[in-house]
């Protein structure tokens, strides 16, 4: 059974406090929970001082009339526990928070963010410090079309979004002179099409032609969502085959972007059951 929760790892920092204000607002419109996990390492504290931060933070949120929480603290490497707890739990989403180039325990940046994410089983929204809590929610979502087998959970991670507001989902594309688009996504475009109209999403399709030289995607991406005001973009945390050789490098550039936008990140990862 799929509890209604949210799972938010914590370090202690202001990125982790930026989590559990998201998380707040979050889990106070699905009327859902919050469980804070922290990954104990070799620290300056001890265990039990871990538990007992874990336990302030818990209890300064069930203070609040609107949310719930309880608190896990673990020992091991945060590239297995934290996709274990998410996958066993059954929670919902995952709400993570990332500074600068650091982020969780230190070790939260370059590829590390997306060798993380890529594990994840679940639907898991990046915030950074300077991320803003819109009283509208994600009305504005960006969201990359791309040929991934597992796209239809991209599309299931819009659903929970659209349970918090009324998005209107920007369903985009970038056609670069030669590169034509591949059956695999031409097959994914019609997907999110006919599955937002079912469900009454608000979208619109935008092709745009390369008006940005680069290798990937993301900083064409990244001025359209300024262009747009967007306060949302969705990607795939897993590459597709024919991008393999600059995707990491595009995500990370998307989810660190300048603008402090939310990116809620998707995996092909496998729950356990």
């Amino acid at each position: 059974m799929i509890e209604n929760k949210i799972l938010i790892p914590v370090d202690f920092t202001e990125a982790s406090e930026k989590a559990i204000e998201f998380g707040i607002d979050i889990a106070s419109k699905m009327h859902a929970g919050i469980s804070l996990l922290h990954v104990f390492e070799d620290e300056d504290m001890t265990k039990e001082e871990c538990e007992q931060k874990l336990s302030t933070l818990s209890h300064n949120i069930n203070k609040r009339d609107d949310a719930f929480s309880d608190y896990i603290c673990e020992e091991g490497s945060i590239f297995n526990v934290i996709p274990e707890i998410a996958s066993k739990s059954g929670y919902r989403m995952m709400i993570l928070g990332a500074h600068g180039r650091k982020g969780l325990r230190q070790k939260f940046f370059g590829a590390d963010i997306i060798k993380l994410l890529k594990r994840i089983p679940i639907p898991a929204l990046v915030v950074q410090n300077k991320s803003l809590v819109s009283e509208d929610g994600f009305k504005t979502t960006v969201f990359p079309v791309g040929s991934h087998d597992a796209y239809e959970r991209k599309i299931e991670a819009m659903y929970i979004i659209a349970g918090l507001c009324d998005p209107m989902v920007h369903l985009y594309s970038i056609s670069k002179p030669g590169f034509d688009q591949t059956n695999k996504l031409r097959e994914n475009i019609l997907l999110a099409e006919k599955s937002f109209s079912e469900k009454g999403i608000r979208y619109i399709r935008v092709d745009e032609d390369q008006r940005v030289f680069s290798v990937g995607y993301a900083k064409q991406t990244l001025i359209y969502a300024k262009e747009n005001h967007a306060n949302l973009i969705s990607i795939m945390a897993n590459p597709t085959q024919e991008n393999a050789y600059f995707a990491d490098s595009d995500k990370e550039a998307i989810i660190m972007n300048e603008q402090h936008i939310p990116v809620l990140c998707t995996s092909d990862a496998e729950r356990e059951l």
